[in-house]
């Protein structure tokens, strides 16, 4: 594999991690308009840096499950006394 075969596949990978961040940040349904709007110049004008702060930013928010596909209805508690 020459040096330019990596160069490619490493902006490539690049490429396909900000696109999944900016889908998380667009479909999330608590960011006002005006916040998917500054994550999303931040994911893509500071690159790799940029979409890890924003899907860190993503995991940490409550409503936000780690894994979106893996969506968990949480239990009632049994009130026995």
């Amino acid at each position: 594999m020459s040096d330019i075969d990596l160069v490619i596949y490493g902006l490539g990978g690049l490429m396909f991690y900000q696109a999944y961040v900016t889908i998380r940040v667009v479909r999330h349904k608590s960011y006002t308009s005006e916040k998917k709007r500054h994550q999303l110049l931040i994911i893509w004008l500071v690159p790799f840096a940029g979409a890890a702060v924003a899907l860190a930013g993503l995991a940490t928010d409550r409503g936000t499950p780690v894994r979106s596909d893996k969506d968990v209805v949480p239990r009632k508690p049994n009130n026995r006394d």
